[in-house]
C-alpha cells in the first residue's frame, strides 16, 4: 500500500518535472525572440546579450507570478475565470462582432500566460509531491491496514477524536487518498468506504 503510493507520487512527479522543463523552455523562447522581433520592426534591434536578459527577466517574472498563485492556493485557471475574458453580449451585431475579434487576441494570451505560469506551478507540485512520500517500514504498513480496516467497519462519518491511537495512520491514509477528511465543523472528521476507491 506504501509503496504503491509513493511509486505513485514518483510517476507524477516525474512527468510534472517533465512538463515544467518544457513549460520553462517555451517561456524561454517568447521572451527570447519575440521582444527581440518586435524591437526589431521599430528599428531597434536587440543585441544578443540583452535579448537574453530580457529572457530570463521574463523567466524571473513568470516564476514570481506562479510562486505567488501558488501560496495563495491558486494553479491554473480557465479562461472564463480570466481577466482576459470579456462578454459584450449578443444583443446587437456589432457587439458581436466585436466579442468574437477581441477573444481572437484574449484567447491565445490566455493560453501563453497558462504556458508561462505552468513552469514554475508543475515545479512546485515536484516539491509537493516529493514531500508527500510516506517512509515505508512493515510495521507501518500493518498499522495502516489494520487502521484502514477499523474505519471501513464503521461506514460513517467520524470525529478524528475518536481515535486518539491512530492519528498517524489517519493521516497518512487521507494523504493517500483511501479515507475522506473533513475539517469544515471544527474537529476534522473522518470516513472510509467499505469498497477501496483506489
Amino acid at each position: 500500500m506504501i509503496r504503491r503510493y509513493n511509486l505513485h507520487q514518483k510517476l507524477i512527479a516525474v512527468i510534472a518535472l517533465a512538463g515544467s522543463v518544457l513549460c520553462y523552455f517555451l517561456t524561454w523562447l517568447f521572451f527570447r525572440h519575440v521582444p527581440a522581433v518586435a524591437a526589431s520592426q521599430f528599428g531597434f534591434p536587440l543585441a544578443t546579450g540583452t535579448a537574453n536578459l530580457v529572457a530570463a527577466l521574463g523567466i524571473l517574472v513568470t516564476t514570481g507570478s506562479g510562486y505567488r498563485i501558488w501560496r495563495a492556493g491558486g494553479g491554473l485557471g480557465g479562461y472564463h475565470e480570466s481577466a482576459l475574458y470579456h462578454d459584450l453580449g449578443e444583443e446587437t451585431a456589432g457587439a458581436f462582432v466585436v466579442d468574437l475579434y477581441a477573444h481572437r487576441i484574449t484567447g491565445p494570451a490566455h493560453a501563453l500566460s497558462q504556458v508561462f505560469l505552468a513552469g514554475p506551478l508543475l515545479l512546485l507540485r515536484v516539491g509537493t509531491l516529493v514531500a508527500s512520500h510516506i517512509p515505508f517500514s512493515g510495521e507501518r504498513e500493518k498499522k495502516l491496514k489494520a487502521t484502514l480496516g477499523i474505519l471501513r467497519g464503521a461506514n460513517k462519518w467520524q470525529p478524528i477524536t475518536d481515535y486518539p491511537n491512530h492519528t498517524e495512520e489517519i493521516l497518512f491514509l487521507s494523504r493517500m487518498g483511501l479515507i475522506d477528511f473533513s475539517a469544515a465543523k471544527g474537529v476534522p472528521r473522518i470516513k472510509a468506504d467499505r469498497i477501496n476507491p483506489s
